[in-house]
This record gives C-alpha cells, sequence and structure tokens, in this order.
C-alpha cells in the first residue's frame, strides 16, 4: 500500500488555499476510515476487513465538493464552523437528491470531512473527538434521511 498526496486549491474568504491530503491508496482504492471510531468500522465484521474507502476518482470528487461548498460560505464564527458548512451542504444535497443515504456513506463523507481538517492542521485527537460528536449530530438532524443495515446503526437502540 502507497500513500498518496493530494493537493487541493481552494479559497476561504478570497484568500487561496492548499490544501495536501494523505491517504493510502491500493489497487485503485483510497481508505478514508483513518478516523472512524473502530466501533464504525467494525460492525459485525473481523477488524482487519473493517477500513473503509472509495475509488481515488470518488474520492477526490467527494472532498472537491466539501471544499467547494466551504469556498461558498461568506461567514462563519471559526475556521472549524467553515469546515463543518462544507460538510453539511454535501451531506444536504445528497438528501435532496436521495432523500436516504446509506450510513457507510454519510461515513465517507465524514471521512472526507475529518481528512480536509488533518490537511488543514488541526490535532490528530481532536479530530478523532469531532468525528463521533458531527456524526451523531447529522444523525440526530436527519434520522429519517440515514438508511441502515443490521451491521450499521451505532446510534440505534438496536444496534448491539
Amino acid at each position: 500500500m502507497e500513500i498518496l498526496k493530494l493537493n487541493f486549491d481552494t479559497e476561504l474568504l478570497g484568500k487561496p488555499l492548499t490544501y495536501t491530503i494523505e491517504v493510502p491508496y491500493q489497487d485503485g482504492l483510497v481508505a478514508t476510515s483513518m478516523f472512524c471510531p473502530t466501533e464504525f468500522l467494525s460492525g459485525a465484521v473481523d477488524i482487519m476487513a473493517a477500513v473503509r474507502g472509495e475509488s481515488l476518482d470518488k474520492f477526490m470528487e467527494d472532498c472537491r465538493r466539501q471544499l467547494i461548498a466551504m469556498s461558498k460560505m461568506t461567514e462563519a464564527e471559526t475556521n472549524l464552523d467553515f469546515h463543518i458548512g462544507g460538510l453539511m451542504a454535501v451531506v444536504m444535497d445528497h438528501f435532496s437528491r436521495h432523500d436516504k443515504m446509506p450510513f457507510g456513506k454519510l461515513l465517507i463523507h465524514v471521512d472526507c470531512f475529518c481528512l480536509i481538517l488533518k490537511a488543514a492542521g488541526y490535532d490528530p485527537d481532536e479530530i478523532r473527538a469531532i468525528y463521533p460528536r458531527v456524526t451523531q449530530t447529522i444523525v440526530d438532524l436527519y434520522p429519517d434521511h440515514v438508511d441502515y443495515d443490521a451491521y450499521s446503526a451505532p446510534f440505534t437502540e438496536n444496534h448491539s
């Protein structure tokens, strides 16, 4: 497995920025789940098989969409608010087009969000703490739009 360094150029409040995201890459797939809590990853599968990811093209598109949404924001109270706004814009766009989003796809969006945070210089421990909170918030705000399967429902009463 190799490590890819991917550069994304954007603007935030008119200021040009470049984010360099480093991700493991093998056989055309990017492993995105670096910051995801283990209980979200594993469900009922062996932990060694629990790495989540997507194709390089899809990953790059998912990151670009969040960065474009961030660049369109005109104000936020904190830098983190810009990042959360980018994530929420992508999630809301998905809901507007498809009504439901598989929980695993939601996690891919949160993975991209966290990898962008890392590229922005956020502390990895802080990112690990943010991940479940932002995921929980989205699930709480839009419970009818997140689609679970038997192995991916960490925030429901039926999940063991």
